[in-house]
């Protein structure tokens, strides 16, 4: 059954290449067609690129919320909990 299930995942990943190939192709010949539309051609491609960043940046702060404060307490020096100077004898 794992097998299927791997073949399948490989089948389904090179389905999607040639997908991509088509659509790069596309752009390509909107891009070579009209040289005035360059500067929209990058911008489209550009506020595409953000979402995920967006998304991204999201998730960091949702699953991570809990110990960012921590550590930027370490990093900033303000973790009173600790009194403990870092020498070359405790650093690890």
């Amino acid at each position: 059954m794992k097998y299927i299930l791997r073949i399948t995942a490989v089948i389904f990943f090179i389905l999607i290449q040639v997908s991509v190939e088509a659509q790069c192709a596309m752009c390509k010949a909107t891009a070579e067609s009209n040289p005035n539309v360059g500067g929209g051609l990058n911008a489209g491609i550009e506020y595409i690129l953000i979402v995920p960043y967006i998304l991204l940046g999201a998730f960091v702060l949702i699953v991570l919320r809990g110990k960012m404060k921590p550590f930027w307490r370490d990093l900033t020096g303000k973790n009173k909990d600790k009194n403990q100077e870092y020498t070359a004898e405790n650093w690890y």
